[in-house]
């Protein structure tokens, strides 16, 4: 018979999977950034393959869309609300002796100094904060109506769409930024210990473009 995880092992890998997504969706929006970025001083090369460097635009932010909505949808399983509701039923293991006890910690210890215990409100305002993003309504829109599923007044009228759900860069900053933060919220009141949730080898694109240009003949 299978034994069933502890409520610490659940939230070990609840994390763990959170992580993994939060990094995919950074690779997605900082490479999609990038692409555009580039296009300031190294067009010429970007247009060596129009198509390709354009259709990976395309299929990036898609996956951007999706990626934010399926973390930040409260109907999402395994999403930031999802995540929000198991910390709030499982208060105690976030507790500051629960953190002296996990890590072995002695009374003076400074991040025993810092840590923060996690109450009904600390769940309730982040909770808050995610409803509060008003952007996350177009990433819904879009999902919902075109990236994930056709409606057909936005398949007809392509144009509808950014009228209809505007984005900038902004929100996915944003979006970034709110993501860490909730993760790291209860991470650190876990065990201290805190994720950057940056890219991976984010120079790869500009290693690429930047040797084209130096290789192209005068």
């Amino acid at each position: 018979m299978e034994e069933k995880p502890t409520d610490e092992k659940t939230f070990e890998q609840y994390r763990e999977g959170l992580k993994q997504e939060g990094m995919r969706l950074a690779c997605f929006i900082r490479v999609f950034r990038l692409l555009h970025e580039r296009r300031a001083n190294r067009l010429e090369e970007l247009n060596i393959a129009p198509n390709f460097f354009q259709t990976v635009t395309n299929a990036l932010f898609s996956a951007i869309v999706l990626w934010i909505d399926k973390l930040f949808a409260p109907d999402s399983q395994r999403g930031l609300y999802n995540f929000l509701k198991f910390v709030e039923h499982h208060r105690a293991i976030f507790s500051i002796e629960a953190l002296k006890h996990r890590r072995g910690l002695p009374d003076d210890h400074w991040l025993l100094e810092r840590a923060e215990p996690v109450e009904y409100g600390t769940v309730e305002a982040d909770r808050e904060a995610i409803a509060n993003f008003e952007s996350l309504k177009s990433f819904r829109l879009r999902r919902d109506k075109f990236h994930a599923h056709f409606d057909k007044h936005f398949f007809f009228d392509r144009s509808r769409i950014d009228e209809e759900a505007p984005l900038t860069w902004s929100d996915l900053d944003k979006a970034m930024k709110l993501f860490k933060h909730i993760l790291n919220r209860y991470s650190a009141a876990y065990d201290g210990e805190v994720f950057h949730v940056e890219p991976l080898n984010i120079d790869d694109l500009n290693y690429l473009l930047d040797r084209l240009h130096q290789t192209k003949p005068p």
